[in-house]
């Protein structure tokens, strides 16, 4: 809905600018620019037209301003830029509104474990994305030592952990197949960060991480530490 917003509001812009544009021709006695900036007009209404009806709105809420862009008159265009424009820009403000309450967006920081909130979230706000992805594979690792009391690290800390013969957290009933595949497959998880994820950030400058893929790490690895937060001790 944010989109379509911008995209009607933007079309709203040219359109004022093009009413005005063919109002000032008008009087200045110059029907043929007149009548290229209307067909401009016309354009961006039927535009507009298209994006508010796929939006599921009526096409109703656009028809005066639809009827005053196709008469094209002195007093269409003060129309269009006194009462139709605005009423529209009001109509598809409130459209937007009520679409952000009945579909609310959930922001990146409320999908993060509350851990990284605290201890990772600022380096990413400051723009050290190699820093906010690292420390939040070592806050994953520093939590199953918490739960479990183990001292190892990496790999060997996740195969501990999630032992399926002799478990110290239980992400799920190792009596069955599924119960099994999840744990030996968060386990592998585990170990795949540490390898994957921990060990070329922590031994190198260099890096590929932008705003977008930290933040998808981030997301990633606050899955995980629920995962662990909500396993059982045996």
């Amino acid at each position: 809905m944010l989109k379509w917003y911008v995209d009607v509001s933007r079309l709203l812009r040219e359109m004022r600018d093009k009413a005005q544009e063919a109002a000032a021709f008008l009087k200045g006695d110059n029907p043929e620019a007149a009548q290229v900036s209307h067909r401009y007009l016309k354009g961006d209404h039927a535009r507009l037209k298209e994006i508010w009806a796929a939006a599921g709105h009526s096409l109703q809420d656009i028809g005066v301003l639809g009827r005053h862009v196709s008469y094209g008159e002195a007093n269409d265009y003060h129309d269009i830029l006194v009462r139709d424009l605005p009423a529209v820009e009001a109509l598809a403000e409130k459209y937007a509104l009520e679409a952000e309450v009945e579909h609310p967006t959930i922001g990146f920081e409320a999908l993060l474990h509350a851990v990284l909130r605290e201890k990772t979230l600022p380096f990413y706000l400051d723009g050290n994305y190699r820093e906010a992805v690292l420390n939040s594979v070592i806050a994953v690792f520093d939590l199953i030592r918490q739960r479990t009391g183990l001292t190892q690290d990496g790999a060997a800390l996740a195969t501990e952990a999630l032992s399926i013969d002799r478990p110290r957290l239980i992400l799920s009933g190792l009596s069955t197949d599924s119960g099994r595949n999840d744990q030996k497959g968060f386990m592998q998880i585990l170990q795949g960060m540490y390898l994957g994820i921990r060990n070329p950030k922590a031994h190198s400058l260099d890096h590929d991480l932008d705003e977008h893929k930290a933040a998808q790490y981030m997301i990633f690895i606050s899955l995980v530490m629920r995962r662990i937060d909500d396993a059982s001790i045996p």
